[in-house]
């Protein structure tokens, strides 16, 4: 499973929201509807997934989930 794959997966569960509804353009506050506690709970996930230390405050600047995953892919690297 590529990246996006994984990182749509945790949205969808987190978020309680149709997978189709996640998009690489999709603000994850404002089109996903995710709130503060929602933005913790998936940097939390990611840091677990991939021994990562994501913050909530990068978490609050990301434009879309395709920030999301650019932001994944150059900590993993």
């Amino acid at each position: 499973m590529d990246l996006f794959s994984e990182i749509k997966e945790m949205i969808v569960k987190l978020l309680a929201i149709d997978d189709e509804e996640v998009a690489e353009d999709a603000h994850l506050q404002f089109d996903l509807g995710a709130d503060s506690l929602a933005l913790m709970n998936l940097a939390m996930s990611i840091n677990k997934k991939y021994s990562l230390e994501l913050l909530i405050d990068d978490m609050v600047e990301l434009e879309n989930v395709g920030e999301l995953i650019s932001l994944v892919e150059s900590k993993i690297v």
